[in-house]
């Protein structure tokens, strides 16, 4: 399979030697416009390169190109995720098929394609498989590719007897080859594309990527670097720098990226913000950190993004700032709650074997109940002589107030007590009662059951003080033992 994967790959390459449809042969054929938005488009000015695309076609819906300005059009209001403009061009691809029947399988697949970025799968599986006979089509080839990618079924339509000409070809078959980890065949579509068109940004792209995946950083920061001078409008390029510079710790680099973006009006971008603070924080500039992650959280609870990535890093700078002053988040008297939280042999084992400072912080989903200062025992169930038993295995404290998740409701961030290497096995029962009767020991938290979270009763608290100070006089007890057998004999 390996083998005869590599041989289409090299096939298509010596087909398609010189058929990349390139600026510079846009130009040459009378539609620049088209080279305009290409370069748009890699610049990530996605509005412009749509804007240019469908004037085009307005002008002139029978020019020469016009499936390939379509085939960028499609992809530059897929990444504006304008699905109502969307809609409109499936509506037209409908009408231009009907006129134009010798192309209309063409303008059929385009509109497969158009279903395909609204996450209309259905229509896009049917369209797909109308497309099976249509062999020598580029656009048909495609929309079965991506819809084969969507269904994770290793199967390569693009890769036949047909030269690839539109550069979104080249970009679904390069990307295939990643999601699917054929990097030698991967590496021979990117050579491919950088000599036909040096400027374009897949190869570049992917050599970034790529570059961050192995941790080579410094060489990420050139590639990035590279890119940001073939296209300096665009934000993204030069995030990806400054990301890669701080990954590689040279922070006074990353600041100096950021800080120009922030000078050029690009404030509001939280990813940017959020990496200033981060960057300001590792240079101890704590006031500046403060201020940057606060702007950046703020900005994440405006659109309704998760924004717990940013929160540990913000709860450490501002008690940084703090000192020794209380924090003004904690209400006096506050009641202190107890949690049980069931965790997966997964992490459990992380939890046992993993380092301190890899487990010294978490965040988890916990619901909107845990407050500051309240205590987590985490354990998982085990089976004994005497039936079912929980085993303590580390113990946390809540050291945030809840925080607002998309996927999970919320989470909560959890500093590390003390671990529990050997486990600490405790009886306590489950109960589905609800909260308020007297026989309750660990109670179901509504839909916070889901992320394995009860709540503990004082009950259940002294049930686990007597498994510590059983545990600590067994292991006294173990330990003169051991001391006697040590003693030499008479």
């Amino acid at each position: 399979m390996r083998a005869q994967l590599l041989s289409r790959v090299q096939r298509t390459c010596e087909l398609s030697q010189r058929t990349l449809l390139t600026p510079e042969k846009a130009y040459a054929h009378g539609f620049g416009g088209y080279g305009e938005a290409l370069r748009f488009m890699w610049s990530g000015q996605y509005a412009e390169a749509a804007s240019h695309a469908s004037a085009m076609l307005a002008e002139n819906p029978d020019m020469v190109g016009r499936f390939a300005v379509i085939r960028l059009w499609i992809e530059a209001l897929a990444e504006q995720a304008d699905r109502p403009s969307l809609r409109l061009v499936k509506e037209l691809l409908l009408t231009l098929g009907r006129a134009n029947p010798e192309d209309q399988a063409t303008y059929f697949a385009l509109r497969g394609l158009a279903h395909y970025e609204l996450d209309e799968l259905d229509a896009a599986r049917f369209m797909a498989k109308c497309c099976e006979d249509y062999k020598a089509d580029p656009y048909c080839l495609e929309l079965r590719q991506l819809v084969s990618n969507r269904d994770e079924q290793l199967t390569f339509p693009l890769l036949t007897e047909v030269p690839l000409v539109d550069y979104y070809h080249w970009q679904t078959v390069a990307r295939t080859l990643l999601a699917t980890g054929y990097r030698d065949e991967l590496n021979l579509i990117l050579s491919s594309i950088r000599e036909q068109c040096p400027v374009a940004s897949l190869s570049h792209l992917f050599e970034f990527h790529l570059c961050i995946e192995a941790g080579f950083y410094a060489a990420a920061a050139l590639v990035a670097e590279r890119m940001t001078e073939l296209y300096p409008d665009s934000v993204d390029y030069r995030y990806y720098q400054a990301y890669a510079l701080y990954e590689d710790a040279d922070y006074p680099a990353a600041r100096k990226v950021l800080a120009k973006l922030l000078a050029e009006g690009h404030g509001d971008d939280p990813e940017v913000t959020g990496l200033l603070g981060h960057t300001h924080a590792k240079l101890g500039n704590a006031e500046e950190a403060a201020r940057c992650l606060q702007r950046s959280v703020s900005l994440l609870k405006s659109h309704g993004l998760p924004y717990s990535h940013l929160s540990l890093e913000l709860s450490d700078v501002e008690e940084e700032l703090r000192g020794d002053e209380l924090d003004p988040t904690l209400t006096m008297p506050q009641q202190t709650r107890k949690w049980l939280i069931n965790l997966s042999p997964r992490r459990y084992n992380e939890l046992v074997t993993g380092s301190t400072e890899s487990i010294e912080r978490l965040l988890r989903p916990m619901g909107p109940e845990p407050r500051l200062g309240d205590i987590c025992f985490f354990a998982t169930t085990t089976r004994s002589p005497q039936g079912t038993q929980w085993k303590i295995v580390a113990i946390y404290m809540v050291d945030s107030l809840p925080m607002c998740h998309p996927v999970d409701g919320y989470h909560s961030a959890l500093r590390l007590v003390a671990r529990l290497p050997d486990g600490l096995p405790v009886d306590i029962e489950m109960s589905d009662e609800q909260p308020g009767t007297e026989t309750r020991r660990v109670h179901k938290r509504d839909q916070h059951i889901t992320y394995g979270v009860y709540e503990l009763d004082n009950y259940a608290i002294d049930i686990i003080e007597e498994a510590v100070h059983l545990s600590r006089e067994d292991m006294i007890e173990r330990r003169r033992g051991s001391a006697q057998s040590r003693r030499p004999t008479a």
